[in-house]
């Protein structure tokens, strides 16, 4: 939330604004003092690159200047640039837990986005590698961009006319719709920037950055966060102290164009007087504070990033290649003006007359290379010459370009590719080859960790904070996908995946080889997936995504013995289940035999028991009636009789139950053969 301290002044800030400005002018007096030399050196390196004169050339002599410092700084320009504008997909977010996961492919998706088509990175990223290069320095400068329109459209809407019924009429609705709402980041010149000298070469410990910048007053309002222009515009602002990077004496006279310079103030101060030293920005015109409030940032750090090109321990400016290769352009400089002179003076020639030899008009043409008239003889003229260039002035040179080349890792083909630029051997070649793509490598880590992961990771952090409660993201030409503010919460790691033009080339190679070993058996999606991946090294993203989506057309002849061949095996199928059912069906009508014959003998056997007892049972009855037995003889006998016809009908019973179940299961047999 940001806290507008004008407007809650009473109770949050406490200490007067006249002394406020006071303390924050005199920081920037000190930035300012210890800040000299280093502007000094930046200016004596821009110089150096520019190829601007030395001071020491003498009239009528060679005034040239070697210009080695810009030839390498452009050698390897496009080599660094490169890694970070030809790929769309560079920033990798890595989740720490599995519960981030989600988080990460959402700020991986919007990231990618912001940076690679939302955002100018190609004249950022080649802005930025040239001040780094050049002034050994670079400071950037983040910040979020919202604009928002008005717009008004004609809807259709139900109304009651005169009468009282319905009528469809046309009504103007205005809605505000979001323009611009997303990070960004830009370059900023060494000379306007003014540093906390107390932080060493860590920027996050610095208790404040100062930015100033040219302006007007028509920008101002523009922009809404300024107050107090009134004063700003009734002021006297034309002894300011601003170079144009043009180095234009040109100003409007109009108010609303003229020119003023603004001193941004982002830092840690004291307002309330607690003892705690508050995130603030304060930005002043002469003596007029035009913004004052709590630093707007989630992280409430000053939005500023700051790279060196070749660090300096314990100092938070790097030194550029000027510093480097600096002296060996002098000594080149010097080596090539005396060539130029001697070959001057050699064509030219020294030419002497005999006093007295010409009278002045014909000595005039004589000295202008004009045709003239003399009187006396050729000895009255003379003609001197110089010695030749030495070759030990060419063996300088040469030593000067190697040293430069080793020092910088930029081999130089200015002379064309041969065995004397690159080595008498294959493997010196190499060699070489290697040690300047190794030198050009470490730039551009250089660059990808100390540029381009801070500056991410601060647009991670301003996403969360500022980015609309759902941002519908582009993919690929053809497809869209929604991204939520609060799903990107989360511990994400960064990683930055460049490569350089040589490392792609090599892998493709790689790859191309191990498709060549693949058999022609191979299944054809890992053919496809390799050379996705080799389009995808040679930066051809679309013949990546048409390679990977593509599938193949079956040939019609083809396709048509397919189906045969399936039809084919389907009969023999279908013939081999019918088998199976057909011997199943055998051996349930075996089963079903067994079963009846068995039921038979048993019920036979049953018969034969019944017949047995009644014959047993006649003879008793005879042998009792001849015996006289009793009459409780004749009872029990009853008795025995009742359960043989019970034990009968039992057997009787379960021969019916067993043909039954053997019926069933032969016409449950006939069912499944049909």
């Amino acid at each position: 939330m940001v806290l507008l301290i004008e407007e809650t002044g009473k109770n949050y800030m406490k200490i007067k604004k006249s002394e406020l400005l006071n303390a924050l002018k005199a920081d920037l007096k000190a930035a300012d003092l210890l800040k000299q030399d280093q502007d000094a050196l930046i200016g004596k390196w821009k110089a150096e690159y520019n190829g601007d004169p030395y001071g020491n050339e003498q009239k009528g002599k060679s005034a040239i200047v070697s210009r080695d410092i810009k030839k390498q700084s452009e050698w390897q320009h496009a080599t660094i640039v490169d890694p970070f504008v030809s790929t769309p997909n560079f920033i990798k977010c890595i989740p720490i837990t599995w519960e981030d996961k989600e988080s990460a492919r959402q700020n991986e998706l919007l990231l990618n986005t912001q940076f690679s088509r939302k955002f100018d990175r190609f004249n950022f990223m080649s802005k930025a590698v040239k001040v780094l290069d050049r002034e050994g320095t670079l400071v950037i400068q983040t910040g979020w961009d919202y604009e928002d329109k008005e717009v008004t459209s004609l809807v259709e809407v139900i109304a009651l006319d005169a009468l009282g019924n319905e009528v469809i009429v046309e009504e103007e609705v205005s809605e505000t719709v979001v323009v611009k709402n997303q990070p960004t980041a830009k370059v900023c010149r060494n000379e306007d920037i003014y540093v906390d000298p107390t932080c060493q070469d860590n920027p996050d410990n610095a208790q404040f950055f100062i930015y100033r910048y040219e302006t007007d007053l028509s920008s101002l309002k523009k922009d809404g966060r300024y107050k107090n222009l009134e004063k700003v515009a009734k002021g006297d602002n034309e002894d300011y102290d601003y170079d144009a990077p043009d180095d234009t004496e040109f100003r409007f006279a109009d108010e609303p164009r003229k020119k003023m310079v603004v001193y941004e103030y982002w830092g840690n101060y004291d307002i309330d007087e607690d003892g705690i030293a508050e995130p603030i920005v304060c930005a002043w015109v002469n003596d007029v504070i035009i913004r004052l409030q709590s630093n707007p940032y989630p992280d409430g750090k000053p939005p500023f990033i700051v790279v060196p090109f070749n660090s300096v321990p314990f100092k938070l400016h790097g030194e550029a290649n000027a510093e480097l290769i600096g002296d060996n352009q002098k000594v080149k400089t010097a080596i090539i003006r005396g060539i130029i002179d001697n070959m001057a003076q050699s064509n030219n020639g020294q030419n002497g007359i005999r006093k007295g030899a010409l009278d002045p008009t014909n000595r005039k043409k004589f000295v202008a290379g004009h045709n003239f008239e003399f009187n006396g003889s050729p000895g009255d003229f003379w003609q001197g010459s110089y010695n030749s260039i030495p070759s030990s002035a060419f063996d300088m040179i040469s030593i000067m370009n190697n040293e430069i080349e080793s020092i910088t890792g930029t081999k130089s083909f200015s002379g064309g590719i041969n065995a004397g630029s690159l080595g008498s051997t294959a493997t010196g070649a190499r060699g070489a080859l290697d040690a300047t793509a190794t030198r050009r490598m470490n730039i551009v880590r250089n660059v990808a960790e100390n540029l381009v992961k801070p500056l991410i990771r601060k647009w991670m952090a301003y996403n969360s904070e500022f980015l609309e409660d759902e941002e519908i993201v582009r993919i690929t030409n053809d497809k869209f996908i929604p991204i939520r503010r609060d799903d990107l919460e989360g511990r994400i790691d960064l990683d930055i995946v460049i490569a350089t033009s040589e490392d792609n080339a090599a892998k493709s190679q790689e790859l191309s080889f191990l498709l060549q070993t693949l058999g022609p058996n191979e299944d054809p999606a890992i053919r496809r997936s390799i050379m996705a991946d080799i389009m995808d090294l040679m930066r051809m993203p679309e013949q990546s995504k048409r390679i990977r989506e593509y599938e193949p057309k079956p040939d019609p002849l083809q396709e048509q013995l397919r189906q045969l061949e399936l039809e084919r095996i389907s009969l023999e199928n279908e013939k081999l289940k019918a088998d199976i059912e057909d011997k199943k069906a055998r051996a349930a009508e075996n089963t079903v035999d067994t079963l009846i014959k068995q039921n038979k003998a048993n019920v036979e056997a049953a018969k034969a028991r019944k017949l047995g007892s009644e014959a047993d049972m006649a003879d008793l009855k005879f042998v009792k009636e001849d015996g006289g037995f009793s009459h409780l003889e004749k009872i029990e006998l009853e008795d025995v009789k009742h359960a043989q016809r019970l034990e009968a009908e039992m057997i009787k019973h379960r021969a019916n139950l067993e043909q039954m179940m053997a019926q069933q299961l032969a016409g449950d047999k006939n069912i499944g053969v049909m």
